[in-house]
């Protein structure tokens, strides 16, 4: 899973030239409200090299381009447990609203089950009243299930089945891909 486009975005793996913008979505208290506490310079940067020692063929961080205005705006995540992913998006403050988390994410979850890679994904929400977050998980057809960690307050779980039986038209079957 290398580079992937949709309309508007391009999705290109994290590589070790995206460190100022890792950072600084990792340290702003507007993208960071709804996710954690916004880190220190010092640990956005050793959360950044760990994410890049990660990157492998299923563990995998993409920068979000916006083709239009030739400008990376974000971050999307897909970190894989057993028989799952745990997928996530977030963007530069001023980016939201604008059909960004959802074009990405749906591209990105079309990929894994297209390519039949994983039989379920999942979110986690760290603050569950966050309606912008809810509505983009109904959208993509994620079905809310009870927390799973202690800092979780909603999880989000889309198996490829219930995938399938939404996207695709009767009649119409997926191949398995090797990318």
């Amino acid at each position: 899973m290398d580079t992937f486009e949709t309309a508007r975005l391009r999705m290109r793996p994290l590589d070790d030239s995206d460190e100022r913008l890792y950072c600084r979505l990792y340290m702003d208290p507007e993208v960071m409200r709804n996710i954690a506490d916004p880190f220190t310079m010092e640990t956005a940067q050793r959360s950044f090299h760990s994410a890049c020692r990660q990157q492998s063929v299923m563990v995998r961080r993409w920068i979000i381009h916006e083709k239009a205005g030739q400008l990376d705006i974000g971050l999307l995540g897909l970190l894989p447990d057993e028989e799952t992913a745990e997928i996530g998006v977030m963007f530069l403050p001023g980016r939201s609203g604008r059909g960004f988390a959802t074009e990405s994410m749906q591209a990105l979850v079309d990929r894994i089950f297209i390519a039949q890679a994983l039989p379920r994904l999942i979110a986690r929400q760290a603050v569950a009243a966050n309606p912008p977050v809810n509505r983009l998980m109904t959208k993509l057809g994620f079905r809310q299930l009870p927390p799973d960690k202690p800092w979780s307050e909603r999880n989000w779980e889309l198996r490829h089945d219930e995938w399938k039986a939404r996207s695709l038209p009767d009649g119409v079957t997926v191949a398995a891909s090797n990318d």
